[in-house]
């Protein structure tokens, strides 16, 4: 009788073993959002619990409160207005933290800086000519989010010039979003990315970690990964000035502009790879440390318990690589 009872349950606990491995399959979901910008969605699961309308409703959803470029969203209404101000939850998640970030970066992140970023020719139109310096003395009057105050639902724009654009974090908080609706449906391991900037649970297919790389900096376009990255349950954002450039009578601009002097930042990183527990956070430390040099970046991660990074940076006419120590186990630099 023992026999057979130890043998039936080998048999039921075979059975539900590959019952289990049989039903476990990866779903994904791709489009674009924000313009022309991909995302992918991807979760592990054993029946289809998402469908792409879901994604993209949340999606369109997101830039009726965040885009610039749509004239009646919630931000452009706001930013054609000046004293107390009604916001969304939304909104005010997406400025309260900003002031955080403003705060701890003295200022080097600051999404009122569009209107100088634009002017650089960083935004819609593109430019033949670089801005006078009457010009950026003229725009930045307004800039600073100490000019902006939330609180109660609502904020005060201490100006009616002051101009708020969240592109620089607008990614890493839809990802959040996408990532937080498909925790409400349960799903556990799952990846979601959108124009680079990921959020990954769990376990891939395989139940191993997910994947992630990092991007060479390159200026001539070609794709290479740098390092690969084995981390549970984390995001990633990387912000490199090789991503966006121009060049006018001869000279390279790149695109981190430098909030207080209203130029472009003269720094010696080349790339800032910032993981967090959210990819919001990651993704504004990304750009905040672009426009600092690697002494101060390297300073304020390091005073971070929740921010691990991956810097490339210049040091004597050669680049170089900063890993966080808690990033080491995780990482795997590519051999030149």
């Amino acid at each position: 009788m023992r026999r057979i009872l130890i043998s039936l349950v080998f048999v039921l606990a075979t059975t539900i073993f590959f019952l289990t491995r049989k039903n476990r399959n990866e779903f994904e979901i791709t489009g674009t959002t924000m313009g022309s910008i991909q995302y992918t969605v991807k979760y592990i699961s054993d029946e289809k619990k998402i469908l792409k309308n879901e994604i993209d409703s949340i999606l369109i959803q997101f830039n009726r409160i965040f885009s610039t470029y749509i004239p009646d969203s919630e931000i452009s209404v706001i930013n054609n207005s000046e004293g107390r101000i009604n916001v969304s939850k939304e909104f005010g998640k997406l400025i309260y933290e900003s002031k955080l970030i403003y705060d701890i970066t003295d200022g080097m992140f600051d999404p009122t800086v569009g209107p100088i970023v634009n002017k650089w020719g960083f935004g819609p139109d593109k430019i033949d000519k670089v801005p006078s310096e009457a010009e950026i003395n003229q725009l930045i009057k307004f800039v600073g989010f100490d000019k902006i105050t939330y609180g109660e639902g609502h904020i005060y724009k201490k100006f009616k010039e002051s101009y708020i654009d969240f592109s620089s974090i607008a990614k890493g908080y839809a990802v959040d979003i996408i990532h937080n609706h498909l925790k409400l449906k349960n799903l556990t391991d799952t990846y979601v990315e959108i124009g680079g900037e990921v959020r990954v649970s769990g376990k891939n297919i395989k139940k191993n970690n997910w994947v992630l790389g990092i991007r060479e900096p390159s200026f001539d376009g070609n794709i290479n990964l740098s390092a690969k990255v084995s981390l549970p349950n984390m995001s990633l954002a990387t912000s490199g000035n090789y991503l966006n450039k121009y060049y006018v009578d001869d000279s390279l601009f790149f695109h981190t502009i430098n909030p207080k002097s209203g130029y472009p930042a003269y720094t010696n990183m080349l790339s800032a790879s910032v993981f967090s527990d959210n990819c919001l956070t990651a993704d504004a430390y990304a750009t905040a440390f672009m426009a600092m040099n690697f002494k101060d970046s390297k300073r304020i991660l390091n005073s971070l318990d929740n921010l691990f990074g991956y810097f490339i940076y210049m040091d004597s006419g050669e680049a170089r690589i900063y890993i966080s120590d808690g990033l080491k186990p995780y990482i795997s630099v590519n051999e030149k």
